[in-house]
């Protein structure tokens, strides 16, 4: 079964990126943008750097628990 889609302010960790670099984390959806053509979700996050960036949704290795929240 599919992952459910992301909402705004949920709390994720990023699977490896380019050349396999650590992209450290944690990145919070800050934004759902619409599916690419193939039909995958997309989301603009951002990084404890600060900075925003486009991700899909196979991109996303796992979301991080919010202390009393519930998981989305």
């Amino acid at each position: 079964m599919a992952r459910p889609p992301y909402k705004t302010g949920d709390m994720v960790n990023l699977t490896a990126g380019f050349h396999n670099q650590v992209r450290p984390g944690p990145f919070e959806i800050t934004r759902l943008m619409p599916p690419r053509d193939n039909k995958e979700e997309q989301y603009r996050v951002r990084g404890p750097d600060g900075l925003e960036r486009a991700v899909g949704h196979h991109e996303i290795e796992e979301e991080i628990p919010v202390p009393g929240g519930t998981a989305g």
